[in-house]
């Protein structure tokens, strides 16, 4: 008959722990939702950047809007294909001088977005003077010539328009896509 040692010993459970193969699928999910959730949040991210690009633009042409008022004087916005630039023209010097000072020097703080702008021509220009001409201009009346700034990302979704049909303040807005 076996003794009361044995019998314990063959009953007794076995020492509980997980498998090598157990421990590896579990990291390999957890590193599968970890990459996927970086991903969502990184392009949230640059999505929420270029929101706050669209409304910093439209706010500043409504600051050089107002600059344009208070100052009795027209401004202007020159738009490349990166880079946007303010101007107030100097009838003195009969020439547009561009504005360095804060907010209006300072850079888009966004990189890989392609600006593109649809605005009304100038009628009666030689094409050298439409040249020399901002695309859009603030008048000190207050009235603003219609144009949409759209911001493009280099990756697709996400765009952007900054606009205004002359009259009533300048807005960003979402691009449908």
């Amino acid at each position: 008959m076996p003794t009361s040692a044995m019998r314990t010993s063959e009953y007794a459970p076995r020492a509980r722990g997980f498998t090598l193969l157990e421990i590896l699928v579990v990291i390999t999910l957890v590193a599968i939702l970890t990459g996927t959730v970086m991903l969502t949040i990184t392009g949230a991210d640059s999505a929420q950047r270029l929101q706050g690009v669209a409304e910093q633009l439209a706010y500043r042409t409504e600051l050089a809007r107002q600059y344009a008022l208070q100052r009795n004087r027209e401004w202007g916005i020159y738009v490349e294909e990166a880079a946007i630039r303010f101007a107030e023209f100097d009838p003195d010097q009969g020439a547009w001088v561009e504005q360095s000072q804060r907010p209006f020097g300072a850079p888009l703080p966004v990189d890989d977005v392609t600006l593109r702008i649809e605005a009304e021509q100038y009628q009666g220009l030689s094409e050298r003077d439409r040249e020399r001409l901002p695309q859009v201009l603030l008048f000190s009346s207050g009235e603003v010539t219609p144009f949409q700034l759209y911001l493009e990302p280099a990756r697709p979704g996400g765009a952007w328009q900054v606009g205004s049909d002359g009259l009533a303040p300048v807005r960003a807005s979402r691009v449908d896509a």
